[in-house]
């Protein structure tokens, strides 16, 4: 039963609170190392006493300071007071140092964790908020839209439908959202109404079904990708009778959000397909989603990142959450690991990865001790890893630099060299067991070294199914030793499925396939498997999608289910400078699975 809108909130409520336009200066992300302040963040007060301490640095505008008290507060004592509360104000924080997607992860922290019906819409709207900030507003406008206005008091409505109307405008130069927080001691909550939103309308045009379309890039920088999954593709169909009667059509989605567009309207409007096997490029894989509702025409998927929940939208990448609970259930239950470090590239595919990274390790009482981002483009990678090592913000370890100095006095040293080395340079703090990097093999084997170069070289490193590349140990030789990741499509150690596609494979364009290939024959089998029952709409189609299908793909035996490719996964490790499968502790020499 809902709680009575009029009823009081408890003293634990915070403030409504405004976020200035001027972001403070940006502070390290380490959750266990904030600036200096953190020597003082320790509490002893009744964990009530405690969230007052957050709220007050909060207000004053010590950013660095609350977030430095609740990175330093023990898990137990979290417990006794309201989780909720605690990743809230940690959203808040961040949100008002400019970290949307760090914000953004606390705020689902907080919706996880709370227990109070009455918290629900206000915490979803700081979530909305820091979507919004984070250039996400579709996934903002989703949350938005299942806020419960009723919910809030009139004020906290308006933001709501204001910040509503800003995304649906597509209004530029927007003052960023506030976020809010649940109301103060004695709040009233009145009812509203919504304001009503735009309709999204349906394309009724006609449909021919006997023709799938293909949204790859073939031109650009991704024309080989695009012309190496097509190929794949036209190589399935032609394996069956009912394939030859296929006609494909392929649309370049070139390199941008806007050329996707364009082709995907093309491909519905003019050549009436049915359904559409792409995007192959994850950006602005959320807007063609929306496009593709519109349409009502199935858009299959085989971008890297999932991509958002959409009726419309099916995923044959190899399941990103598939990959981080395989690879954490063997770090923590196999080895034991309890602490991790995040790196990932700032962009859709490593930003979901490493929010399920995180989620995941929450789940399995594990910590994230570190937590940083790099541009896609970038090659030095020492901010990132010096940020995780506690190297970056130097000013908050002075008190150690102040006793390296004493110590260079005593000992009369008044040169750097390699022998004295030691007396300049801070020591990194390596308080995790091993590194996730949801990147590319050249990007990792180039991104790895740079642990070693500032004396932490005895890490384990963590990793996805594109670790899968001898460009691995070629770019990080013998310091990716011991590493781990999952593959799905095994060719050491192929399935007889696998075994089969790379013979048609290889018969056919006298060449070997790699993983890419292997996705794209999987979708156009999965594609073949809709087409049997001759579906005559786009409706039809996406009916047939939707019950769960299995088929014997490039990967193996591959099962749609709930809009996403399902797929068995082998964990392999790095040993002596080569791929092997990775070992269980009771049962040396087996696969982990």
């Amino acid at each position: 039963m809902r709680p009575n809108k009029t009823q009081n909130c408890s003293a634990l409520f915070f403030l409504i609170l405004a976020i200035n336009n001027q972001g403070c200066s940006e502070g390290p992300i380490r959750r266990t190392y904030e600036p200096s302040t953190a020597s003082t963040a320790v509490i002893e007060n009744h964990p009530n006493e405690l969230i007052k301490k957050i709220q007050a640095l909060y207000l004053r505008g010590e950013y660095a300071a609350a977030l430095a008290v609740i990175n330093h507060t023990s898990e137990e004592k979290i417990l006794e007071a309201d989780p909720a509360q605690f990743w809230n104000i940690k959203g808040l924080c961040l949100l008002a140092q400019k970290r949307p997607l760090l914000a953004e992860a606390a705020f689902r922290k907080a919706l996880d964790e709370n227990r109070r019906p009455e918290f629900k819409d206000y915490f979803n709207y700081n979530l909305a908020a820091a979507l919004y900030e984070g250039k996400k507003p579709e996934e903002s406008l989703a949350v938005l839209q299942a806020i419960e206005l009723e919910t809030l008091d009139a004020t906290h409505q308006h933001k709501v439908l204001s910040l509503k109307n800003k995304i649906l405008q597509t209004q530029e130069n927007e003052i960023s959202p506030s976020p809010l927080a649940p109301p103060p001691p004695g709040a009233t909550l009145t009812s509203a109404s919504p304001s009503p939103t735009p309709p999204i309308s349906v394309y009724a045009g006609p449909v021919n079904p006997n023709r799938i379309g293909l949204l790859l890039p073939l031109s650009g920088k991704y024309e080989s990708f695009g012309n190496r999954v097509k190929r794949t593709i036209e190589l399935a169909f032609q394996q069956t009778e009912l394939g030859k009667k296929v006609e494909l059509i392929t649309e370049d989605s070139g390199e941008t959000p806007e050329s996707h567009f364009a082709a995907l309207q093309k491909l519905v409007e003019q050549d009436q397909v049915v359904a559409i096997i792409g995007p192959l490029l994850s950006k602005g894989i959320d807007l063609l989603a929306t496009k593709a509702a519109e349409y009502q025409v199935p858009l299959f998927s085989i971008a890297q990142a999932q991509g958002p929940v959409s009726p419309q939208l099916f995923s044959c990448s190899i399941s990103s959450h598939d990959q981080v609970v395989q690879v954490l259930d063997y770090a923590v239950n196999v080895k034991g690991m309890k602490r991790f470090a995040v790196i990932a590239p700032k962009n859709k595919s490593g930003e979901e990865f490493a929010k399920l990274f995180w989620d995941e390790a929450d789940a399995k009482r594990a910590q994230i001790r570190a937590y940083e981002f790099y541009e896609p483009t970038d090659t030095d990678f020492r901010d990132p890893v010096d940020k995780s090592l506690g190297l970056y913000y130097q000013d908050a370890r002075s008190k150690e630099l102040e006793d390296l100095a004493t110590q260079r006095e005593q000992l009369k040293i008044t040169k750097k060299t390699m022998k004295t080395q030691q007396y300049y340079n801070l020591p990194p703090i390596v308080d995790f067991d091993a590194v996730f990097i949801p990147d590319e093999a050249r990007t990792v084997g180039q991104l790895i070294p740079t642990f070693a170069y500032r004396d932490a070289d005895k890490l384990t490193y963590l990793g996805i199914t594109s670790w899968n590349s001898s460009q691995l140990i070629q770019r990080a030789q013998n310091f990716v030793e011991k590493s781990v990741f999952p593959v799905a499509y095994d060719t050491l150690n192929p399935s007889a499925e696998t075994q089969k596609f790379i013979k048609i494979f290889t018969d056919t364009y006298n060449g070997t396939p790699g993983e890419i290939e292997a996705i794209a024959y999987d979708s156009a089998k999965l594609m073949l498997a809709a087409l049997e029952d001759h579906p005559s709409t786009r409706d039809e189609f996406r009916l047939k999608l939707e019950h769960p299908v299995a088929v014997e793909g490039g990967t193996g035996m591959v099962k749609l289910t709930e809009h996403r490719c399902v797929r068995k996964l082998t964990l392999y490790q790095v040993e002596k400078g080569k791929f092997v499968p990775a070992r269980l502790k009771d049962e040396p020499g087996s696969l982990s699975q």
